[in-house]
């Protein structure tokens, strides 16, 4: 079973954004899945690898469409993603150093944690905002 299944509650009101959002609790799923099923950590290592960049590249889009619709709340919203990122490095490096599992299950957790407290909480705020941008 899915670790994290999507929830139209989860809509932030961008097509383009919610896509991301799909395509990451994919990853995290997946990531999840391979572990539970006693893989290598081998079979991990490409499945972070992805995770990651993806999430990174959605944060320059969710910002990008934060700038052209004049976001007020982008400060702290770039301060969060710019933490997550700083956190996700970290681990990562890590991660690269050891591919120790209890250092990708706290990335996986960690992602797990910010897809839903981020969408729900910070995302939201700018839920129907950025339409006329």
């Amino acid at each position: 079973m899915a670790l994290i299944l999507w929830k139209t509650e989860y809509s932030v009101g961008d097509d383009t954004l919610d896509a991301d959002h799909i395509v990451i609790i994919s990853l995290i799923n997946q990531l999840d899945e391979t572990k539970l099923s006693g893989r290598d950590e081998a079979a991990i290592g490409p499945i972070l690898r992805t995770l990651i960049s993806y999430a990174v590249g959605h944060f320059r889009r969710e910002e990008e469409l934060m700038r052209r619709g004049h976001y007020q709340g982008i400060n702290a919203h770039l301060n969060e993603h710019h933490l997550l990122e700083q956190q996700l490095q970290e681990l990562h490096d890590a991660y690269e150093a050891t591919a120790d599992p209890a250092v990708s299950t706290e990335i996986m957790e960690l992602l797990n944690f910010w897809i839903l407290d981020h969408i729900l909480k910070c995302d939201m705020g700018y839920k129907g905002r950025l339409a006329a941008a």
